[in-house]
């Protein structure tokens, strides 16, 4: 139920070409022929809209929904016998984020430079750019084709930020080389200066920092997230990288490729991080740790030691999550039984 005051009003698509879109298979009974307007939850979707389930634990939605068609898995739909035409694919909610994204497209850029925007002479922009009243453009900047920047960004001297970049208000990026494809939402700031001082007689003296931020291909970045600049080496981020809004990312940190970084989590300078990792909530890393590829972080995680490949872990200080599950379970039960250790029989109270 898209609010067409903020997105466009899709061209309806048949169920047959929605199969093919998606890769999903009409069960027998399903019309092919039904036309569908927009995507919605299920709670709330009509019957020219289509939806998607994958648990079985939320399958009383199914059963109650006004929606003319659901992406579904195959045992779920064996278990059907509703009247909503169902789709079969093997990963229904990517299904439905792809064909969302072809009924919803991004805005396309409306090529132009406002009137307050102040663009360098020495800037190279490409065809088809969009720059919004109030940008700021340093020289020797390079903007790629197709892009779109919003109002009051600022862009430094000599960065570089490649073709289709989506770029929200307020956003500050310097020292930074920025791939293709990449979205940044409002008011993140990139390439600052790190948090770096060395102590002496007289105080803290600031150590420069003389590093860039390498960002890579089809990466998504937060509200109000900052990546600082390397202190001497460089900050980098991986192609496919998805980092979520109020996120810090210190100095000289080399995050891997297709990784996860939930809100609110902080990594300190020197942090590296393995391809395909995903970092709960509030989650964050001391200085100089390496958290392998694959590797799980439960939401508040904090790794103050290494991370082997393909582990899941979790608690303050991080160790392996059956670990971490073991010492909770035996806490809640030690404040339950009132014991407070082997041979304690001050107050032995009873369990639940």
């Amino acid at each position: 139920m898209a609010d067409p005051r903020f997105f466009p009003v899709p061209a309806p698509l048949s169920l047959s070409d929605i199969a093919v879109l998606t890769g999903a298979q009409l069960v027998t009974g399903a019309d092919p022929a039904l036309m569908i307007t927009g995507c919605a939850p299920l709670n709330r979707a009509n019957e020219t809209e289509i939806g998607f389930l994958t648990g079985r634990k939320n399958y009383a939605m199914l059963d109650g929904t006004r929606a003319g068609a659901c992406l579904v898995t195959e045992s779920i739909a064996s278990g059907y016998a509703g009247a909503c035409n169902l789709l079969i694919h093997e990963a229904p909610q990517a299904a439905y984020a792809g064909l969302a994204a072809r009924l919803y497209p991004a805005p396309r850029p409306r090529p132009g430079i406002a009137a307050t925007a102040v663009v360098d002479p020495a800037a190279r922009i490409g065809t088809g750019v969009e720059i919004g009243p109030g940008c700021v453009i340093g020289a020797e900047a390079e903007i790629g084709e197709g892009s779109i920047l919003a109002a009051n960004v600022v862009i430094g001297p000599a960065v570089r930020i490649g073709a289709g970049a989506r770029i929200g208000a307020g956003v500050s990026i310097s020292h930074a080389l920025v791939g293709a494809r990449i979205t940044i939402l409002p008011n993140a700031a990139i390439g600052q200066d790190g948090f770096g001082y060395v102590p002496g007689p007289a105080g803290l003296t600031a150590m420069p920092q003389i590093g860039r931020v390498l960002i890579g291909d089809d990466v998504d970045i937060g509200a109000l997230t900052t990546i600082d600049r390397g202190a001497g080496d460089d900050t980098v981020i991986g192609d496919g990288t998805k980092i979520d809004n109020q996120v810090q990312i210190g100095h000289n940190c080399r995050i891997g490729r297709h990784c996860v970084l939930a809100a609110q989590i902080g990594l300190s300078g020197s942090v590296t991080v393995g391809d395909g990792t995903m970092m709960g909530g509030k989650s964050g890393a001391s200085e100089h740790v390496t958290i392998g590829r694959g590797v799980r972080l439960a939401a508040g995680t904090g790794v103050i030691r290494d991370i082997p490949d393909g582990e899941t872990w979790g608690g303050r200080p991080a160790r392996p999550v059956r670990d971490w599950q073991r010492e909770v379970a035996f806490l809640r039960k030690a404040s339950r039984t009132g014991n407070r250790g082997p041979g304690d029989k001050s107050n032995p109270g009873q369990d639940d």
